[in-house]
């Protein structure tokens, strides 16, 4: 408990899986939060949050778009004075219609994914980033990557891999450009295959289940729970000198593949 004690946080993708999950450690761990998604249903995860006693506000948006980076910014202050901690959680996937490889997509579906993942990222600097520098506040990034950032995983020539690879090297960027004046730590977290509720159909495949278990060299696959606790740490003072890492919460999947 009290891991996270009086920091203020705002966590993007903020509705269910890793990040809603998140959003219940961090308020146990005494954090207060701003919580955003485009699914307006982040209104109902976070008024359960606040019946179990957290500190939460709900901004229903889309974290690719400047002008909900302003809300999300202008939310955390107006409610808690400050924001010390920023994480990218937020992500479009290279499924359904924006779905396919080399031979079958196009340009227009690569970017349907690649350009909000990447133009979220952008904001946040723009604007939290930026309100850390100016108030002198040694606050933290975390940015969601991917196990497809670091090699094949079933995802080809698609925006969401080429975008999660971009994510991971602009973080490991900002630690150069960044923590030297500031203090501000830049770290990230490569999941693999972690159920969701909005991904619980692909578990329901026997063929993908067969696959995910074939290539995890785990017992079992992961839950949100595996990561979001990661999370705390790497968000908490207990990590106030890890900066520039992405970390693989994949039950081994990177050191095997």
């Amino acid at each position: 408990m009290n891991r996270l004690l009086n920091k203020v946080a705002i966590i993007t993708g903020a509705d269910g899986g890793i990040c809603g999950k998140a959003s219940e450690l961090f308020c146990q761990e005494g954090a207060k939060i701003v919580m955003n998604d485009i699914d307006p249903h982040v209104e109902e995860k976070c008024a359960e949050i606040v019946a179990a006693g957290g500190q939460a506000v709900a901004v229903v948006g889309d974290a690719s778009k400047r002008e909900t980076w302003d809300k999300l910014l202008a939310t955390a202050i107006e409610n808690y004075g400050t924001v010390d901690i920023c994480v990218n959680g937020a992500a479009v996937f290279s499924v359904g219609e924006n779905g396919g490889d080399w031979d079958t997509t196009t340009t227009e579906k690569f970017h349907n994914v690649f350009d909000p993942n990447v133009d979220a990222l952008l904001h946040s600097f723009q604007t939290v980033l930026r309100y850390m520098i100016d108030n002198g506040i040694r606050g933290n990034f975390l940015n969601f990557a991917s196990s497809t950032a670091f090699a094949w995983n079933g995802s080809g020539f698609q925006g969401y891999p080429s975008s999660k690879a971009v994510i991971k090297l602009a973080t490991q960027s900002m630690v150069k450009q960044v923590s030297p004046k500031t203090g501000i730590r830049f770290n990230s977290l490569a999941p693999n295959f972690v159920w969701t509720p909005k991904s619980a159909y692909l578990y329901e495949n026997e063929r993908m289940m067969g696959w995910f278990k074939s290539v995890t060299p785990f017992p079992e696959l992961g839950q949100p729970e595996d990561s979001a606790w990661a999370m705390v740490y790497l968000c908490s003072d207990e990590a106030k000198y890890i900066n520039g890492v992405c970390l693989p919460t994949d039950g081994g999947w990177l050191t095997c593949n």
